[in-house]
């Protein structure tokens, strides 16, 4: 009965005029202004959903929606979320019970506070608790252009004609934006929905397709109804209208999974329609919990904020996230594409299945996601040892942002969208995917198994906060031994969860085969006028090994330093020689030690290097050098560390090693002894580029073929003759022959681009251009992009960045902050990003419908400031845009605190490694 009530109702809609809601004039007078939760006294039971977005007309999306819900507390008011739409008063209509029988109740007023993204009806007599009732609705929304939402996307067809496609991203507060709802994650509800289309489109969702009707009298539409979803929660609803085409597999004999994409990018669904199968399957045995749905779809969208969102069986995608050209794959092509479809896969266990109560949860999602990416790549790609990548691409990164007094903790307070937007940052997803790769460790990964499965069992298709994993993981290590009865993992995890920051682990020798163990937190910079008095103490778990027996394997902890003690002592440590505290980085923390440690250390590397584990070396590298520029160790020890380099092989220490030198790059580049680090970091990278060669090879391993990549990128920006010269020769053969797609390798096309760019003029911009233009492969547009911001010339980067916030430029709106920040990262741009962006934020920022990317873009173009008039036109930036700039606050706030650290560094340590520079052969020369 409700079903058809909804479904005649929407058909007639088009029809249909009613009063529209007043919202000017109710907005919400009796609601308290600082709270922008729901009422809790109502829960929805679940929803009828029809939508007809008209793609190829005005874009008005003719909606109506039906709602049972639960009353919890008695209430005379129901409130919703709605956000850029209008209610058709005339038709709200409220039930007793679960279907439209007998008399509605009276609606006395409909009112709409747009602070909040609130609807209210206030009602003639209260709701009974312990019932159910039905609140029936039409209205109108709007298809729009700004990437959240039900949104609109167009693109060329190989014809010249330009398709529409209608498209959802509702994740964390948009759901508001197509339907009226209850818009927060712990109102799970069932979803049955139609969406009407016309005939030459298709259309997916959630569930499965059961049914298409006719619509009406118009043999141009149908509807397609599709399978009532488990309950979930509305931020992972999903729906798509569209011409795309679809390949399918059956590698899971109980889950019909597609992939999606432009039928002129249909072939380039060949990895992922083989990857994301076997992945799924390998979840489901790594879980212990089948898939719930029957089918999963995967779909690549060309207009997307994202990189991929975890829609319960339809996960969408940006295009370079999901599509990979047959021939113009890269190495790291296929890094991304396998890595993000093993997080949008995990997530539909791990936040789909299970979703956080609130968002201040929002790392139980994402950092779960992202560490266990790490297990599904490795499984689908074991040749890629993608595993040792972690403490570079994961801890180190997250040790950035957490080395600063402006960092967060990782389960913070949050409550409007401008906080939650905040959160989705490298403390979510990358330290809270390193905690819980430490705990993993400290656990065992049988105990930390069954204790997730047995977590997701308890919880499914509700919602949970970390206390309910933290008791869970509890139980089973009690029972399976690997954790203390009296010691639990709340009162573990709570010291890593609930204050931000993390400990760097001062091992010191006291004599006769004892090392003292003490915790303090690092931070990069303390400012001499923090108002910060808490007492940072974490439980670290301690592993180690020693010079005698070397094992770098075993890294479950030996020893806890608990947050109650000050240190620890251990005994049995051999004298003379080397010990290495944190085992392959499992612990989220850093470890400095003495400098006769610190040399027998440096002494090991020059002399054998593969006693030690490469993670681990990459660790050294890494704490050496953060501690060098803390002013926590003497810089001649981190450099003299790195100089073991010329002997190092791998890829994952060459990585660390180069991204820690950059910082030195950067701060020296307008400095007069940039020469002398120059020649340094050649000579030290020239070994490296010699053996792996200039000329490709795809026959590689990956990670040889990365460590490559690495080289040739690097001795192509320090302007290694060799490597310049490659470059702007292959770029010339390939502007003779722009059919010829088989000159530049893959891997190394965005270095030969940005080199030839730079190193030409407006020729070779406007090849590229062009080249971008007629790409029909969304990685290679990627790589073009960034090479056209590597020119030299002021006017074409001045004429990049005003076509990138220009409407129809060719520059897709989802792509315009990216070209500012690799504007930004370019020595000769960076000064004209700045003036730029202080000239135009108000434009950017109503461009691209939000302040909240102009918080990265800060970030971008202050990554290298150093001076005092720099921090005080960041500070002035700030001050002029406090208000709309709320949504950004963590972000400037961290750039201003960074650009402080970066005029304390070289107050510091600018002339002292001159000066070390000068004493080891690279004197200042003209």
């Amino acid at each position: 009965m409700a079903y058809k009530t909804g479904f005649v109702a929407l058909a007639l809609l088009i029809f249909f005029q009613a009063k529209e809601c007043d919202c000017a004039s109710n907005a919400g007078a009796s609601l308290e202004a600082t709270n922008v939760r729901l009422p809790t006294s109502l829960s929805p039971v679940s929803y009828v959903l029809r939508l007809q977005p008209l793609i190829n007309g005005n874009f008005t999306i003719l909606g109506y929606v039906e709602i049972v819900f639960g009353v919890i507390e008695a209430t005379n008011n129901i409130t919703l979320h709605i956000k850029d739409i209008i209610t058709k008063n005339d038709t709200i209509q409220l039930y007793s019970g679960d279907k439209p029988n007998g008399q509605p109740i009276a609606i006395v007023e409909h009112s709409y506070d747009a602070d909040r993204d609130f609807y209210t009806a206030t009602l003639a007599e209260p709701l009974t608790a312990g019932r159910q009732y039905l609140l029936l609705m039409e209205y109108e929304g709007y298809l729009n252009d700004q990437l959240v939402g039900f949104y609109r996307s167009q693109y060329k067809r190989d014809d010249g004609s330009e398709v529409w496609a209608a498209v959802t991203q509702f994740q964390p507060t948009d759901a508001r934006r197509a339907f009226p709802c209850f818009d927060e994650p712990a109102f799970k509800a069932t979803f049955d929905i139609s969406i009407a289309r016309q005939t030459n489109m298709t259309a997916i969702s959630n569930m499965p397709l059961v049914d298409t009707t006719p619509f009406a009298d118009d043999e141009e539409w149908v509807w397609d109804h599709f399978a009532p979803s488990l309950p979930m929660s509305t931020y992972l609803v999903a729906f798509i209208v569209s011409d795309y085409a679809s390949v399918n597999s059956t590698y899971n004999d109980h889950v019909l999974f597609k992939v999606w994409a432009r039928k002129e990018a249909i072939d380039q669904t060949w990895y992922a329609i083989a990857a994301g199968p076997a992945i799924l399957t390998w979840y489901e045995e790594y879980f212990s919990i089948p898939f719930p749905l029957p089918k999963q779809d995967m779909a690549a969208l060309l207009d997307f904020s994202l990189g991929g969102m975890e829609n319960w069986g339809l996960i969408t995608y940006r295009e370079t996230a999901l599509l990979m050209d047959p021939e113009l794959n890269s190495a790291s092509d296929r890094e991304r594409v396998a890595t993000v479809v093993a997080h949008e896969l995990a997530h539909q266990w791990f936040g789909d299945l299970v979703t956080m109560e609130w968002w201040s949860d929002l790392w139980l999602n994402e950092g779960f996601a992202s560490y266990v990416e790490y297990l599904g790549t490795d499984f689908y790609e074991p040749d890629w040892k993608y595993l040792d990548t972690f403490v570079k691409s994961d801890v180190q990164y997250a040790f950035v942002l957490d080395s600063l007094e402006s960092s967060h903790p990782i389960s913070v307070a949050v409550e409007s969208p401008n906080d939650i937007n905040q959160i989705f940052d490298s403390i979510s997803y990358s330290k809270g995917a390193s905690i819980i790769r430490m705990m993993n460790n400290f656990l065992t990964e049988s105990t930390f198994r069954s204790g997730i499965t047995n977590y997701l069992n308890l919880n499914k298709y509700g919602n949970a906060a970390q206390d309910d994993l933290w008791e869970a993981l509890t139980e089973q290590a009690h029972a399976d031994g690997t954790l203390p009865q009296d010691l639990t993992v709340k009162t573990i995890m709570d010291t890593w969860t609930l204050q931000m920051g993390y400990p760097v682990v001062n091992a010191y020798r006291s004599g006769q085969g004892t090392v003292i163990l003490s915790q303090k937190r690092f931070l990069l910079v303390k400012s001499p006028n923090s108002t910060d008095t808490h007492d940072y103490k974490w439980w670290v778990p301690v592993s180690y090994t020693t010079q005698s027996s070397p094992d770098f394997s075993q890294t479950q902890p030996t020893y806890w330093i608990p947050n109650t003690e000050e240190s620890i002592t251990i005994d049995g440590i051999p004298d003379g020689q080397w010990v290495v505290f944190n085992l392959q980085e499992t612990g989220y923390y850093r470890v400095n030690y003495d400098s006769n440690n610190w040399q027998l250390l440096v002494d090991q590397l020059t002399s054998n290097l593969s006693v030690i584990n490469l993670v681990s070396r990459a660790q050294l590298i890494d704490d050496s050098m953060d501690l060098a520029r803390a002013g926590q160790l003497q810089y001649d020890i981190a450099l003299d560390l790195n100089s073991y380099l010329i002997k190092e092989s791998e890829f994952v220490p060459w990585d660390v090693a180069l991204d820690n030198l950059e910082y030195l790059e950067q701060m020296f580049t307008r400095r007069g002894g940039y020469g002398q680090l120059k020649h340094y970091l050649t000579d030290l990278l020239e070994p490296l580029y010699n053996s792996v060669g200039f000329e490709d090879n795809t026959n590689d391993p990956q990670l040889e073929q990365k460590k490559r990549v690495l080289a040739v990128d690097w001795a192509c920006h320090l302007g290694y003759g060799d490597c310049v010269m490659r470059s702007v020769q292959l770029y010339s053969q390939w502007m003779a022959s722009p059919d010829d797609q088989t000159l530049i390798s893959a891997n190394l096309r965005s270095t030969v681009y940005c080199t030839a760019i730079a190193h030409g003029g407006e020729a070779e911009w406007n090849f590229a251009w062009e080249q971008y233009l007629a790409t029909n492969v969304a990685r290679e547009e990627e790589r073009i992009r960034y090479a056209l911001s590597c020119s030299r010339e002021v006017w074409i980067l001045s004429k990049y960045l005003d076509m990138a916030f220009t409407e129809g430029s060719g520059i897709r709106k989802q792509d315009a902050g990216r070209v500012f920040e690799n504007i930004a990262s370019n020595d000769i741009g960076r000064d004209i990003a700045w003036e730029y962006l202080q000239n135009n934020v108000e434009h950017i920022a109503g461009y691209l419908q939000t302040f909240s990317v102009v918080g990265d873009m800060v970030a971008a173009v202050s990554n290298e400031f150093n001076t005092e008039l720099e921090l005080q036109e960041l500070i002035s930036f700030k001050n002029v845009h406090v208000d709309e700039l709320a949504s950004a606050t963590y972000a400037i706030d961290q750039s201003i605190e960074n650009t402080s650290n970066n005029i304390a560094w070289m107050d510091s340590y600018y002339d002292y490694i001159v000066n070390w520079l000068t004493g080891n052969g690279y004197p200042l020369m003209l």
